[in-house]
């Protein structure tokens, strides 16, 4: 008898429970939205290494605000309706010269791919390894794979020195990833990036660089820019790179090397680890699924059991889209820095989107963290921007994915009331963040500007 009143009260339980708010079937005129959407799509740079025409750019975001605002849980629908111009009209692969390619001012850049893609498709980014002068594609076409999912493996724009964390490189892994999203349909949340040697240093790159572009990644035997890069003891590596190992707080990093490597000395991996489990200890709900070993007696080769046991690791981890909270450390020129060779063809390319968070002019050195949680029905968001930001250049972007609709959101800025509001839904918040990231999940309805403050 108890037990059946247990389960009546429970059942009554669940029915009191507010049910998930499924997004709701309104009338958009798909028309004008998808006119809009074919005509940002056709001024949109094809590839990372060209630039958006300002004034154009302006007056098409003219023409979203004069849309007007969105009906309350329609941003998926705007999403889908605008997605068909991305697929007819965003960035493509081309054939030159035979290959798999898309056209730089270096010349055309090049890779070899596998597999189909598709919904239930993710993405690898098979980085190879090598220096000045060498490095090839087929190198890693061999290595790095995985059930259901397709693999890209550029060729280095240019052979030198850490080329995937240079100028040229990271302009060129962008590229590959907006092209796997568009036209092959990729799932934006099973994105990793993998390699050994400069492969390994350029998917840890990656991985600190984009966090927010990642459900993981295998940085295998390579090593972090720092003081001193030719060092196996850790203690003797001096100041390892800003902007990278921070920021990997919500991304899974499975990572290693072999304590006997001469070609990538194993000092800068172990100082990375030891950064990790000090931000970890300071932060525990933080850098939960980054994994790291230092394998005794091993050289510059594969370890006994890899890359098979970061395989098991990696393929079950999604990128977590909207983190409740976010560690931003930024570097405005990461090594290397742009050389003769670059001089009118690429600079670095700023970063000012790190998931759910936006900074018009993102200064050196800064160090923000934003979180958010739901407090008293209240959707609380808390910046923190240390002294080298100024408040006014960010802006939160949300979605009904991280507020309900109609609630109260309130922005701190150090702990103090910042804004207090209930954000709109509009075309232009749509518009923008798909923009940045041609990514179906991160994209936002609604947001909020800081304001200047005393």
């Amino acid at each position: 008898m108890l037990a059946r009143r247990l389960t009546i009260v429970a059942l009554l339980f669940l029915v009191a429970l507010p049910a998930e708010a499924k997004p709701k079937k309104v009338k958009l005129d798909k028309k004008k939205i998808q006119a809009l959407a074919t005509k940002w799509m056709q001024a949109r740079p094809k590839t990372h290494f060209e630039r958006w025409d300002r004034k154009v750019r302006q007056q098409l975001l003219d023409e979203a605000k004069a849309l007007g605002p969105i009906p309350e849980g329609s941003r998926q629908q705007v999403v889908e309706l605008m997605w068909k111009a991305v697929e007819k009209h965003g960035p493509r692969a081309k054939k030159i010269d035979g290959k798999t390619a898309i056209p730089t001012p270096y010349g055309p850049a090049w890779w070899l791919q596998s597999g189909r893609g598709g919904k239930k498709s993710g993405l690898i980014l098979g980085l190879h390894g090598g220096g000045v002068g060498a490095g090839s594609a087929s190198e890693a076409s061999g290595k790095w794979k995985l059930p259901k999912t397709m693999s890209m493996y550029p060729q280095g724009i240019r052979l030198i020195h850490d080329t995937w964390n240079s100028v040229h490189g990271e302009r060129f892994l962008l590229t590959m990833i907006e092209i796997a999203k568009v036209q092959h349909g990729v799932d934006p949340d099973r994105v990793y990036s993998m390699g050994f040697s400069m492969g390994g240093t350029g998917s840890m790159f990656m991985a600190g660089r984009h966090p927010d572009l990642l459900a993981g990644a295998i940085p295998a035997h390579g090593v972090v820019p720092a003081d001193k890069v030719k060092e196996p003891d850790p203690d003797k590596v001096g100041n390892i790179e800003h902007g990278l190992v921070p920021n990997m707080r919500n991304v899974a990093v499975y990572f290693y090397t072999g304590e006997k490597d001469v070609n990538c000395e194993p000092g800068t991996f172990i100082k990375a680890w030891q950064t990790i489990a000090a931000l970890k200890e300071r932060d525990p709900d933080g850098y939960g699924l980054i994994r790291f070993k230092s394998h005794p007696g091993i050289a510059h080769s594969f370890p006994p059991g890899e890359p098979g046991k970061g395989y098991k690791f990696v393929q079950d981890q999604r990128r977590n889209a909207y983190p409740t909270k976010i560690v931003w450390e930024y570097n405005n020129q990461p090594w290397p820095g742009a050389d003769a060779d670059d001089e009118g063809k690429a600079t670095r390319r700023p970063k000012q989107w790190m998931y759910w968070l936006y900074c018009e002019r993102p200064e050196d050195r800064m160090v923000i963290t934003a979180t958010r949680k739901n407090v008293e029905g209240v959707h609380v968001v808390e910046l923190d921007v240390g002294k080298l930001a100024y408040p006014d250049d960010f802006t939160v972007y949300l979605n009904e994915r991280m507020v309900h609709p109609g609630q109260t959101v309130v922005v701190k800025v150090g702990g103090k009331e910042v804004y207090r509001g209930v954000p709109q839904p509009d075309f232009v918040t749509v518009l923008e963040s798909l923009d940045a990231k041609l990514d179906r999940t991160l994209t936002f309805d609604r947001k909020i500007k800081i304001p200047e403050l005393d």
